[in-house]
């Protein structure tokens, strides 16, 4: 029978342990970045999305507008837009309400003039039924312009320390639920 010979196993023991943890650090940010990877796009929806429909709703924005949203995370960079959100000839609109524009004049370019809804007939005339739309014809004229709004940009600085908050926050949840006993 062989003698159990404590001190050397002990220091073996001791060796195995240091080297599961030198292991375990080593792979941390290994880790953390596959996290990141698997993560971030939500935490971003769930922060810079809030923030852009708080911020157009407040600047009176359609919800057409607040439904184009697009986030995306390409590692390690997030980016959003509203992409969907053009004019019928496929200009960005979007960057219309964002930048502002000046005075300028539009005319019809498939039709013979511009139309739009004012308002709906209220039922009183002969001819016509109360909830009927009433519209206004141009042949072209001069807009003042649209008045820049923002919301991209102030959804970029508000949401910035928003998504970082939530995301230094999750990342430690995970790092403390995947924590061995040894503490790493």
């Amino acid at each position: 029978m062989e003698a159990v010979n404590f001190a050397r196993d002990k220091k073996r023991l001791n060796f195995n342990v240091d080297k599961f943890v030198e292991m375990r650090l080593e792979s941390l940010p290994t880790r953390i970045d596959e996290w990141i990877r698997k993560n971030a796009k939500k935490i971003a929806d769930d922060t810079y999305g809030l923030v852009f429909i708080e911020e157009s709703k407040f600047k009176g924005m359609s919800d057409r507008y607040i439904d184009s949203l697009v986030i995306q995370y390409r590692h390690p960079n997030i980016t959003f837009n509203v992409k969907s959100y053009q004019t019928e000839d496929g200009k960005p609109l979007w960057k219309f309400f964002e930048y502002g524009t000046k005075k300028h004049m539009i005319r019809p370019k498939f039709k013979k003039a511009l139309r739009w809804k004012t308002g709906e007939v209220s039922g009183i005339a002969e001819n016509v039924t109360a909830g009927d739309p009433i519209y206004a014809f141009s042949k072209g004229h001069e807009v003042s312009g649209i008045k820049a709004r923002g919301v991209i940009l102030r959804t970029k600085r508000r949401g910035y320390k928003t998504f970082k908050r939530k995301m230094i926050r999750e990342m430690q949840k995970f790092v403390d639920s995947t924590k061995t006993k040894v503490g790493v």
